[in-house]
């Protein structure tokens, strides 16, 4: 059950992916999305290929599948975000960018992750944590600079969140089986936290339609 959980969460992200992999192939734009976002994620996921060999995730064959399959989404958003980046030109201030976020999310991996020991895999498990939470504060900033926020881009966004919900209901789990991951739960809180704003406009334009406006000067 517990490891079920957290697959549920990155199969949630991994169909958010595939939404994502249709709209930029569809209309071949990255418009309104954030290159440094999907690195972010790519990032988080080749370091999940390393530590997920080392973990109980390796007793069910799902893990593999699922680890596969995210992979290879991360890595076809980000070849297209390479290819279709001369369709943008709106991009985060210099500080949410990921040469700024993955150093970050490697320093606080280094001091704050599972275990006693100061160098150990569980380094790259807070890592992976960190930099998916600030993966998204790109995505969120472009967001509040546009006047509406496209549908699929929404739907998007929404997904990713519910994507960490869902794994925070494993931490969740895990503690209350006396198996404390204090740190990555933190990771997932200030996730959901940041973006708690923009799931009430999600959830709210799923329920009575319309437009979604996210900016603050609209």
């Amino acid at each position: 059950m517990e490891v079920f959980l957290f697959l549920l969460g990155y199969l949630v992200q991994f169909a958010a992916s595939c939404l994502l992999l249709w709209k930029i192939w569809k209309y071949k734009s990255i418009y309104g999305l954030s290159v440094d976002t999907q690195v972010s994620y790519l990032l988080a996921a080749f370091a999940r290929c390393v530590w997920s060999m080392e973990t109980r995730l390796v007793e069910t064959k799902l893990a593999y599948l699922e680890l596969c399959i995210s992979t290879a989404a991360a890595c076809g958003l980000s070849f297209l975000c390479w290819q279709l980046y001369h369709t943008t030109s709106k991009h985060s201030v210099p500080f949410l960018r990921v040469y700024a976020t993955a150093p970050a999310s490697l320093l606080l991996a280094f001091f704050f992750h599972p275990g006693d020991e100061w160098i150990s895999m569980q380094i790259l498990v807070s890592y992976t944590m960190f930099q998916e939470a600030m993966g998204l504060l790109p995505q969120l900033y472009l967001m509040r600079k546009m006047h509406e926020v496209e549908a699929m881009t929404s739907h998007y966004v929404g997904l990713i969140v519910v994507a960490r919900f869902i794994r925070m209901l494993f931490w969740g789990k895990m503690y209350f089986l006396g198996e404390h991951f204090l740190q990555l739960f933190f990771a997932d809180i200030c996730h959901t936290l940041l973006s708690a704003d923009y799931m009430y406009l999600w959830v709210r334009k799923l329920r009575d339609g319309g437009r979604l406006i996210y900016s603050q000067s609209v």
